[in-house]
């Protein structure tokens, strides 16, 4: 199992959303340096060369994607292609988005234990169970076989409380969390 990080350069509602800073740092960085305590391997995939370039700088592993992989596309192709250059070991990936630094270490974790028990597919949600998947893990062969990239259906969804952040509200809300905040 591998931690996963999406930091793609631009935002349509909230401009640099993944370089804003938060407490000090990158907002992107927050949770790849979460991952980097849980998993052997990290990987941030980018459009950016300079977000690419601070992740690795951490100790991340560094995936370039290309144009086509941002924009308003869904994350499956994105982990489609991040899975492809990862080493053919690796049977999973818990996915981290970049705009949720509020999500507890301990939610990454449970996503992993879960994971390497043998759930083919894992995602937060909401208290009302509305899927965002601020942490998705999903298994090598569920991620290659997936069909309807906009309707997913994890077979377990824990419970998060995490701000998602796509706008400056989000992220004024964000920075002010302190109970889940890391």
């Amino acid at each position: 199992m591998a931690g996963l990080v999406l930091a793609k350069s631009q935002s349509n509602r909230l401009t640099d959303k993944n370089t804003l800073d938060f407490h000090g740092e990158p907002m992107f960085l927050v949770n790849t340096k979460k991952c980097l305590e849980l998993f052997d391997s990290v990987y941030v995939s980018s459009d950016s060369r300079e977000i690419l370039k601070q992740a690795e700088e951490i100790g991340a592993i560094p995936i370039l994607r290309s144009e086509e992989l941002c924009g308003d596309i869904p994350n499956i192709p994105v982990y489609q292609h991040a899975l492809r250059i990862m080493p053919k070991d690796i049977q999973g990936i818990v996915a981290v988005q970049a705009n949720s630094p509020t999500v507890p270490s301990g939610v990454i974790e449970k996503v992993k234990i879960l994971m390497n028990e043998g759930a083919k597919e894992v995602m937060t949600c909401h208290p009302d169970h509305e899927l965002y998947g601020s942490v998705w893990g999903i298994s090598r062969d569920t991620l290659n076989s997936y069909t309807d990239f906009y309707n997913p259906q994890p077979v377990v969804r824990i419970i998060d409380h995490s701000i998602d952040i796509h706008t400056s509200a989000d992220y004024v809300r964000a920075l002010k969390e302190d109970k889940v905040y890391n």
